[in-house]
């Protein structure tokens, strides 16, 4: 530890603070191997969406790096108790890690949209998701700068009485907060309706929806980081009360990367439980894969289906390809 840092004690967060990190950083990071390895070793078939989803992680990891070295220099201690010195490199820290959590957020949906453009063939998303993929990458582009540039020059924002000019970062804050929450809805609920179409069987239906909507949590954390910004933006104790903005935004990009690599680990669970994710699957005598229809006559020209070249793969496969009917 730095000989300026912070001590730990029973009057800091520091504890809560380091488990949060530790304990999210492994899960995540573990959850993108298991993905990497699935894609790669598994079904031979790496993406750009898995690639993309490998960057998000390495900036979540650069994320509780900055939030780290935030706390050692005076996060989720009292104000008061800070140093000038400590204060500077404080606010360096926190300065990176706004930064790296907005491009990693970004990164994160740019993953899932191209995550869904692999999945699903269906004509409307997939021009959905390209329109969404030109929004995403420019507003990564512009947060970036936007963050990187918010003061000017840019030691202004650690260093008030130097020369230059700063724009309010709170009301930039609040502009990025809710344009991310509006964009984690609408990603998110991209696929929904086209698997409520599915020709499936009920319970393999319920799964399916079941896994793309547990990235509704991240949309909850969003809400909540919002309402944790009012409340650093108005405490007299901001070392102590930016803890839960700072934990959560860093709960946030993990849960997220977390959450959205889960439909790719389906190989990975049917290998270590086979009985539950076979039966949730439909893995059994009857080829039930998705979209499958057991007739001719039952099937509906208009209901998105499975596209595949060869079904034995794909009960390897964690995430299909999915077409209208022909």
């Amino acid at each position: 530890m730095d000989s300026r840092s912070m001590p730990v004690d029973s009057s800091s967060r520091s504890v809560e603070i380091r488990v949060i990190l530790l304990t999210f950083s492994i899960l995540s990071t573990i959850t993108v191997a298991s993905r990497i390895y699935v894609r790669y070793k598994v079904l031979r078939s790496l993406g750009w969406d898995d690639r993309v989803m490998a960057a998000a992680q390495l900036l979540a990891i650069g994320s509780a790096v900055a939030i780290g070295l935030e706390n050692n220099y005076g996060l989720g201690h009292h104000t008061w108790e800070q140093s000038r010195e400590n204060y500077v490199a404080y606010i360096k820290a926190f300065y990176a890690s706004v930064i790296i959590y907005n491009v990693a957020m970004c990164l994160v949906k740019i993953g899932i949209l191209l995550q869904y453009r692999r999945i699903f063939a269906i004509p409307i998303l997939q021009a959905l998701t390209f329109y969404g993929l030109v929004i995403m990458v420019a507003w990564t582009i512009t947060i970036a700068f936007l963050n990187a540039l918010i003061c000017v020059p840019v030691a202004k924002f650690w260093n008030s009485t130097m020369p230059g000019h700063c724009t309010d970062p709170l009301t930039v804050w609040y502009v990025m907060a809710g344009f991310n929450l509006v964009t984690d809805i609408t990603v998110f609920c991209m696929p929904l309706p086209v698997i409520g179409s599915l020709n499936l069987p009920r319970r393999q239906k319920i799964m399916l929806l079941a896994i793309f909507s547990i990235g509704f949590l991240t949309c909850a954390i969003s809400i909540y980081c919002i309402y944790t910004l009012k409340t650093a933006a108005l405490t007299k104790d901001p070392n102590w009360d930016n803890v839960d903005a700072a934990i959560w935004s860093f709960l946030e990009v993990t849960l997220a990367i977390i959450t959205s690599c889960l439909p790719n680990l389906r190989p990975l669970f049917s290998k270590l439980m086979p009985k539950v994710f076979a039966s949730s699957f439909g893995r059994g005598d009857r080829p039930y894969v998705y979209g499958y229809t057991p007739t001719h006559s039952s099937q509906n020209l208009s209901t998105p289906r499975l596209r595949t070249e060869d079904l034995s793969k794909d009960s390897m496969d964690d995430t299909t390809t999915l077409q209208p009917e022909r």
